[in-house]
């Protein structure tokens, strides 16, 4: 086998599902996979795609980077602790900036 740890393997499997989530989200634009988002929001698809997408990359990359840290040294244990606040705070910024929207928005961010 490999050797690698188990907790290492974890990382990368979720990592490499949440990689794909976000490709799906953001550059193929599948909101129907956003629990709670349907075309009568007032959030266009794209931005929502755009937003969530985001995220969920960016989780997964964060993923990508402990999993490998699992791989190659013994990190001390608030690691995954760290990591589970780092997904709390992005997520909560998700929510804050779907929450917050308004068509001026699209504007700026363009």
């Amino acid at each position: 086998m490999l050797g690698l740890p188990s907790i290492a393997v974890e990382y990368f499997g979720v990592a490499a599902l949440l990689l794909v989530l976000g490709y799906l989200i953001r550059f193929r634009e599948w909101t129907f996979l956003l629990a709670g988002y349907d075309e009568t929001s007032p959030v266009p698809s794209a931005v929502a795609a755009n937003v969530a997408g985001n995220t969920v990359l960016r989780i997964g990359v964060a993923a990508l980077v402990v999993g490998g840290a699992y791989a190659v040294t013994n990190p001390p244990a608030s690691l995954s602790g760290l990591f589970a606040a780092v997904v709390v705070l992005d997520v909560a910024r998700l929510i804050y900036r779907l929450n917050t929207y308004s068509p001026d928005d699209a504007d700026s961010a363009a």
